[in-house]
């Protein structure tokens, strides 16, 4: 009985131990490095207001089209400048995109589609350039723009449109 008491301790020792140095900490580490909690607010704010009514897929994909635009040199270099890059954005112009970066800051994003909001924005600034839609895989590393009404669309994800 005293064995088995001291194996299940040792035990789950050792699953904290391993959680802790290969768990969601060491990611949280190298992707402080890669962006600022600056960037991950924006990100969520302008996923939420250009497809928080959308599938996960979409979140994801306007994440990628920003991404995309900061590392394009046909546009601004960080997020933020991206966002609010003159005619780009109508959320921006509307004032709903400052209303949700308030929204971020009072803690407003920790449940339902503000949070899946967050989660996109965490994974696509992290890198993540791929959606699965309808049970396809697809790349989103060559889209710089999205609409709900664009012409020559190469893709479509829930309401907006691609290319």
């Amino acid at each position: 009985m005293f064995s088995k008491k001291v194996l299940k301790m040792v035990m789950t020792f050792i699953l904290v131990f391993a959680c802790a140095a290969f768990g969601p900490s060491q990611t949280s580490k190298a992707a402080e490095k890669s962006y600022s909690v600056n960037d991950m607010k924006y990100m969520a704010a302008i996923i939420f207001c250009e497809a928080g009514n959308q599938c996960y897929a979409g979140k994801v994909a306007v994440g990628c089209v920003v991404m995309n635009r900061v590392k394009s040199s046909n546009f601004p270099n960080t997020v933020l400048k991206v966002i609010k890059q003159k005619g780009q954005f109508s959320p921006v112009r509307q004032g709903k995109f400052a209303r949700e970066v308030r929204n971020v800051e009072n803690g407003k994003y920790s449940s339902g589609a503000r949070r899946e909001c967050m989660k996109a924005a965490q994974e696509v600034l992290e890198g993540q350039r791929t959606v699965t839609y309808k049970g396809r895989k697809m790349s989103m590393k060559k889209y710089h723009f999205f609409s709900q009404r664009l012409s020559s669309p190469k893709l479509r994800i829930s309401g907006h449109q691609f290319k």
